[in-house]
Order: structure tokens, then sequence, then C-alpha cells
């Protein structure tokens, strides 16, 4: 699919399906290729289990891997900023860190993000202060302020 609506815009995808340890070889080792197609996940809200990725000099660094230090200033200051945000306790500066890395990664695009799946959910109009969030836990990361209720009306 991705092949053929690229076409569509004048961009020509050479696709080679490989078996996975062969794909990280040549990302990682070789880096022979143009562009890969590979989903990372994340199930942690805390950008430090993103350090491997972010950094410029970890191991699942998708873009110029394999460095020692940033090949860009782009890159420089997000290891910057992963550093920052990692080693300090107040939770405003950690959140202004990581949107900072998120905006620039946005305006450089060293990953274009594909898909996301789908996330359906149900909750009893019984249930007070449910506030469904996208990344798991779905509907208990904010298990503190839930409560039931019989009253149907100040459920809402």
């Amino acid at each position: 699919m991705l092949q053929q609506d690229l076409k569509k815009i004048g961009i020509q995808v050479n696709f080679t399906p490989l078996e996975f340890q062969s794909l990280i070889e040549r990302i990682m080792k070789s880096q022979q290729y143009e562009a890969c197609l590979l989903g990372f996940s994340n199930v942690e809200l805390d950008p430090n289990t993103q350090m491997n990725i972010w950094l410029s000099s970890s191991t699942h660094h998708a873009w110029n891997p394999g460095q020692k230090s940033p090949a860009t200033p782009w890159e420089a200051e997000i290891d910057q900023l992963m550093k920052k945000q990692a080693t300090t306790a107040d939770l405003q500066l950690r959140k202004a860190a990581f949107d900072k890395v998120q905006e620039i990664v946005s305006e450089q695009t060293p990953i274009v993000y594909l898909v996301h799946p789908n996330v359906l959910l149900a909750v009893s109009s019984a249930v007070v202060s449910a506030a469904p969030s996208a990344l798991p836990p779905h509907l208990y990361w904010n298990v503190e302020r839930l409560r039931l209720t019989t009253d149907r009306r100040s459920a809402r």
C-alpha cells in the first residue's frame, strides 16, 4: 500500500522484504538501506524508556546508526533535552524538555509515523472521572480519581 501511495506522488519504492535479523544487520552494521519500515512500540508514558531510540549514540537510534556523537545540531539538542528530562525530578521541566524533543522530531522528520492502533473502550455511566488515555493502561491510569455512583445523573 505504501508503495502504491508513494507512486501516486512520483516516488518510486523498491520494496525488499527481509527477515528481521537481516533487517537489523543492515540498519546497525552494514547500513545498506535508504529507508526502513520498522515498528517501534512503547507502552510506557515515561520518556526514559525511549532513551535507546532518541539518544544519538544509543543502540536503537534508527537514523545515523552507530554514531559515537550527534551528526547534526538538532540531534545534539535532542541528546541534551533527553538527558535533561532524565535527570530532573521536576515534572514540568521534564515535560517541557520532552515536548521540545517531539517538536524537533516533527520538524526534522527522521522518523515518519505511519500508523497507530485504534483503541475502543467502554465505560459504564456509573464510573465517574473516567478519562481514557491513548496509551496503556487506557482506563486505569487515573485510578485514584475514579469512583462509582448509583445516581446516573451525577455520573456525568
